[in-house]
């Protein structure tokens, strides 16, 4: 996800001078702190699968390491880490002795200013991982992504300024979500090492584009011929997408203060599967080559659930997991609203995807009838029941309160009470919360609801929420059939309007 750079010409002095950021008021600001990390990172169009990294630092103890995952390889990170040495800022050189976990021990001082080079070698495709390949790292003919936790090693915690370099091939660049140094497009600015390592990016000669609303920006990296062909499409997807959710939730994200963030970059990258990853602020997808109508359709899925996630999951968040069938599920449900409202499915292909996907997941899940939706931590092994289940009980919450308040309300003004209540606060919701706001919006106590269904164990009757409105929905051998009444009144319209995001 990151990486593409070409060759490094790092001097250091004792007061920190580099030639790499040879821009005056780059070079100011690394003399001006003596206590910044400065990483340069070069990929060289000879070589593109190595990266080639310095890092000068002040030592906050003795041990250099690399940020978690990659637990299933006995080195983790450090299985692709070469030619790792250290310096001081003499040039003589400091032992080192690796230790086990993706860990070095460094034998100096702490405060001791030092220069640490290593190589990454991008062969993580030569290894199963059990989340896929796009939340780790790759190469393509058009350059190279990282994940950081892939590609940084680190020292001490609290670092609150670091700066990041890239040396590139001529016709490169680096997409990345961090904050350009000054007018240096390949220099960046990073708040902190979770920022550094929860962090994707992607160097290349790859297509970006960039979507603003306000002082918000989604920034893309489109590569391949086929996916760059689609151009206008994605970004017309983009538009579409993003700005239904501004205008349903009432604003841009708004995280909390501590996670702040102004820019969330989407690679797209073609390969032989569809599939998607998140770290962080930055959203990974691979897009099937030459993949089926379903293929198409999830992986537009994966690009507008993602989004949302920058309300529901970034700007509120839930105390604990037993909340993660409304993170996941009540985002699906936004999901489909917003590929409808862009004309990415129409009524049909909204139900259907309702029953292929959903549904079926949902009801071949062996936790459903066995386990609680509110087990969060089961939300990977158990995706029918938590994904799906909570979509059904986002879609019949939705169905009650749209029935009892004549279409006046919606869990849309849940949605908008959350952003508003905790947007851009350190505080979080609680299922009670949750309960209580729905019985509030439909006027009708929802306990026996949240007894049932998302504390208990009962099967959702999804079918009989969908007729509070107008479909004429059942559950025919195991699928679930949706159809609209033949005569509606103007008021089921409406509520069959709203279910579908209208």
């Amino acid at each position: 996800m990151i990486k593409t750079l070409y060759s490094l010409v790092f001097i250091l002095s004792f007061g920190i001078a580099a030639t790499s950021f040879c821009n005056s008021d780059i070079s100011s600001n690394i003399i001006k702190q003596n206590d910044e990390i400065i990483y340069t990172v070069t990929i060289a169009s000879s070589s593109p699968k190595i990266a080639k990294v310095n890092a000068s630092f002040s030592l906050k103890d003795s041990l250099l390491y690399m940020d978690g995952g990659a637990q299933h390889l006995p080195d983790r990170w450090a299985t692709f880490v070469n030619n790792l040495e250290v310096t001081n800022t003499f040039g003589e050189p400091i032992k080192t002795e690796q230790l086990t976990a993706a860990q070095w021990k460094i034998h100096a001082s702490s405060g001791e200013r030092i220069n640490l080079t290593y190589e990454v070698k991008l062969d993580h495709e030569d290894h199963e991982w059990s989340g896929g390949i796009d939340g780790v790292a790759y190469a393509k003919e058009w350059g190279v992504f990282y994940t950081g936790r892939s590609l940084f090693v680190m020292n001490g915690e609290d670092r609150t300024r670091i700066l990041v370099h890239f040396i590139l091939p001529k016709d490169w660049k680096a997409t990345t979500p961090w904050e350009y140094l000054g007018d240096n497009n390949t220099s960046f600015v990073v708040s902190s090492l979770t920022e550094l390592t929860q962090s994707m990016f992607f160097a290349g000669s790859h297509y970006e584009f960039s979507i603003k609303r306000d002082d918000f920006e989604l920034i893309f990296a489109l590569g391949g011929e086929q996916i760059i062909s689609d151009k206008n499409e994605f970004e017309a997807l983009a538009e579409g997408v993003f700005d239904y959710y501004i205008q349903l939730m009432g604003g841009i994200p708004n995280p909390a203060p501590e996670n702040k963030f102004k820019k969330v970059v989407v690679i797209i990258n073609p390969a032989n599967v569809t599939d998607g990853e998140v770290v962080g602020n930055s959203i990974s997808i691979l897009i099937e080559e030459n993949g089926d109508q379903m293929s198409e359709m999830i992986s537009r899925f994966i690009f507008a659930h993602e989004f949302f996630h920058l309300w529901n999951g970034k700007s509120f968040t839930p105390v604990n997991e037993d909340m993660e069938w409304f993170k996941e599920g009540f985002t699906n449900y936004y999901t489909l609203k917003s590929l409808h409202h862009v004309g990415f499915l129409n009524d049909q292909s909204f139900l259907a995807v309702l029953n292929n996907l959903f549904y079926q997941r949902y009801i071949n899940d062996t936790g459903v009838g066995q386990l609680s939706m509110s087990n969060g931590a089961e939300k990977h092994g158990h995706w029918g029941l938590i994904y799906g289940g909570g979509l059904f009980v986002g879609i019949s919450q939705d169905m009650i309160i749209r029935k009892a308040t004549g279409n006046k309300k919606s869990i849309d003004d849940l949605m908008r009470q959350l952003y508003k209540k905790y947007g851009g606060t350190n505080e979080y919701y609680t299922l009670a919360e949750l309960q209580q706001l729905m019985s509030e919006l439909s006027g009708i106590e929802q306990t026996s609801f949240f007894n049932e269904y998302v504390k208990g164990v009962k099967e959702i009757p999804i079918a009989d929420y969908l007729n509070l409105i107008g479909f004429d929905a059942k559950i025919n051998n195991q699928q679930l059939v949706i159809s609209k009444k033949e005569s509606l009144t103007p008021l089921q319209q409406s509520f069959i309007d709203g279910f579908y995001g209208k």
